[in-house]
Order: structure tokens, then C-alpha cells, then sequence
């Protein structure tokens, strides 16, 4: 689904590269290709984020801060520093599956108090990670 979105919106920026009508036209010389420029690397940049692809991201100072004390949500999730967001995602939902409170009701009452602490865990790594 994702490389027909992708396939999809290059075929309209190649129709609007090939264009004669554009922002900027492109017979005033090469500032005329100037909005061509933009449109293609904008193009390329969301492409990129549509495959996952790695982007530069900075941790919150909390994050930071955390991690020195013992938390790491990379750890708690069970992905790499620097995983792509869908991989993220993917581990986030494989581990509240694991853990979800509901999963466990039947079970006794410590297994319950434990798997509530243990999905709230995850989901603090998990808002930790994406928001960052």
C-alpha cells in the first residue's frame, strides 16, 4: 500500500515537473526551476519517510536524563537506538499484546498488579520514543 501511495503522488510531481505551467515558469532561466527543485526534494523527503526510512532525531533532555538513571526505551521495547518509527510501532504492539492487563484477568492478583506496571512501562517508552 505504501509504494502505491508513493507511486501514486510521483506520478503527479513528474506531471508537474513536466508542466509548462509552475510557480515559478522556467524560461526565466534557472530560478524558474527553482520551485522544480523544491517540489522534487520535497518529494523525495516524504518518500522517505513513508518507507521508514531513518530520520535525525534529538532526545527530549528528559529522555536523556532518564536513560543516565536506569530507564532506556529502546530496552523496554526490545529495538535498536535508532529504530525507524514503523519498527517502533511494531515492537510497541508485539509487547502490549505480551503484557496487556486484559490478557492477564483471569490470572491472580500480583500477575494483574505486574502486568498493569509492566504495559504502562511500555507505554511511557513508547510516547518517549515517538515524541522525541
Amino acid at each position: 500500500m505504501t509504494w502505491l501511495r508513493i507511486l501514486a503522488v510521483g506520478v503527479f510531481v513528474w506531471i508537474y515537473l513536466r508542466s509548462p505551467i509552475d510557480l515559478i515558469p522556467d524560461r526565466i532561466g534557472p530560478i524558474g526551476l527553482l520551485d522544480d527543485l523544491v517540489v522534487l526534494l520535497a518529494f523525495l523527503a516524504w518518500a522517505r519517510r513513508q518507507l521508514g526510512g531513518v530520520t535525525p532525531q534529538r532526545p527530549h533532555p528528559e529522555a536523556r536524563a532518564a536513560r543516565t538513571n536506569g530507564w532506556n526505551p529502546y530496552r523496554i521495547l526490545g529495538v535498536e537506538p535508532g529504530a525507524a518509527p514503523g519498527e517502533i510501532a511494531h515492537a510497541y504492539r508485539d509487547q502490549m499484546k505480551r503484557y496487556h492487563p486484559d490478557r492477564v484477568a483471569d490470572l491472580g492478583e500480583e500477575l494483574q498488579q505486574l502486568a498493569h506496571q509492566k504495559a504502562v512501562e511500555i507505554q511511557r517508552a513508547y510516547e518517549e520514543l515517538t515524541k522525541a
